[in-house]
């Protein structure tokens, strides 16, 4: 994570710009940290300023608005500070980058991109190295492959092999597997691969494969679909193959020790230290009904009453209210205030229990949004909106 550490940290007058960034607030929580808001062409995001009290220093890093930001994008802004700060500087890693990372680059998708697609395609979750993504991509240049991975430089390594085969049909996201499911239409997918997942021994709830995304999985393919599972871990396959028995309607293929056409790094490991390989592939029947995400996620009920209070006044009745909430199918979490004299920022973590999203809302008079744009269009996340809506809401009139 990009960073430096300083003695002391002077921010200069904001608003300011400098070499195309726009450092436009800082806002601060009791606890006195703070959040300096940054805009870069196209991207948004928050550097936040912290005390480390063991340390006896000061750290900045970044705090992501919405995903996909590059990294040198971020070290840009930091390199400006460090450099207003220079004589307090005690160590940083921000060198040996630049704005042409690896990740910016036009196959590097966002989430958002996905919310009116209508291309069929094939789907790799955890595509590590890319060696099976990348070979089917180039042995079918007329079908779309998407590649899904958290893992940052498995990210860079694939968008690199990209643009050395000069490839036009494979995109890659980064992002959480099983939200990214959730959003996607049904019926567009030729295939969709889980190789070698990590199990997730002590941490289950962890685990990509669950009944819910076999569900999602059945209603994304198309009929015929097949949905393929490759592990070396017999427990984890026993596991999987148990939640697989409880859908309804599917073919299914289970085999062992099968030689593939295309063989991942980490396949051929667990073959050269003698390991089973488990297969399972399971094929939709039907065609599922279309999946229609028509979720508001708007602020219009507190609008009225936030142009009529202070916003300090307001702030401080924050400290009364519940800060975690937990409802039927999700929960709402507030982590953390910061204000200044015209504004309120609340970090907030909400959604599904095992897929949160963290957000931040920003409240200015006449104005209540959040940042970075929506969140996902999930049930879960759609759920904890509303909580939060009733819950400010109420908070506000209690103090008018």
């Amino acid at each position: 994570m990009p960073h430096c550490l300083a003695t002391q940290i002077e921010c200069f007058a904001l608003p300011c710009v400098q070499d195309g960034y726009v450092f436009e607030y800082e806002v601060s929580n009791p606890k006195g940290e703070s959040l300096i808001f940054v805009r870069f062409e196209r991207y948004e995001f928050f550097i936040h300023k912290r005390y480390r009290h063991k340390h006896q220093d000061y750290i900045l890093k970044c705090k992501k608005i919405s995903a996909g930001i590059p990294t040198g994008i971020i070290k840009g802004a930091l390199r400006i500070l460090a450099k207003h700060n220079q004589k307090y500087l005690i160590s940083h890693n921000l060198n040996n980058d630049s704005l042409r990372s690896l990740l910016v680059s036009p196959f590097l998708k966002q989430i958002e991109d996905f919310l009116s697609f209508d291309e069929e395609f094939e789907l790799e979750i955890g595509f590590g190295s890319g060696r099976h993504i990348l070979q089917k991509a180039q042995q079918n240049p007329n079908r779309l492959f998407i590649g899904i991975e958290l893992y940052t430089p498995s990210i860079e390594q694939v968008l690199n092999q990209i643009n050395l085969l000069g490839l036009q049909n494979l995109w890659i996201v980064n992002f959480d597997a099983r939200i990214f499911l959730e959003l996607l239409p049904s019926n567009l997918c030729h295939a969709l691969y889980v190789h070698f997942p990590v199990p997730w021994h002590k941490k289950p709830h962890r685990r990509v494969w669950s009944a819910g995304f076999v569900q999602e999985a059945l209603r994304v393919l198309r009929e015929g679909g097949k949905l393929e599972l490759r592990t070396d871990d017999e427990e984890y396959f026993a596991d999987a193959y148990k939640i697989l028995m409880n859908e309804g309607a599917f073919g299914a293929y289970i085999s062992k020790n099968i030689d593939k056409e295309v063989v991942s790094k980490y396949e051929g490991r667990w073959r050269r230290m003698q390991k089973s390989i488990y297969e399972m592939q399971m094929y939709a029947l039907d065609t599922s009904p279309q999946k229609i995400l028509d979720l508001q996620f708007d602020f219009c009920a507190l609008k009225e009453v936030l142009k009529e209070k202070a916003l300090g006044e307001i702030a401080k009745s924050f400290a009364k209210i519940s800060a975690k909430k937990v409802l039927q199918k999700s929960f709402l979490h507030i982590n953390d205030l910061y204000l200044n004299q015209d504004r309120c920022i609340l970090a907030l973590s909400f959604g599904d229990f095992s897929q949160p999203q963290s957000k931040y809302v920003l409240l200015e008079k006449d104005e209540v949004v959040y940042l970075g744009g929506n969140p996902l269009p999930t049930e879960a996340t759609h759920s904890a909106h509303f909580e939060l809506v009733q819950l400010l809401r109420s908070c506000f009139e209690r103090h008018h």
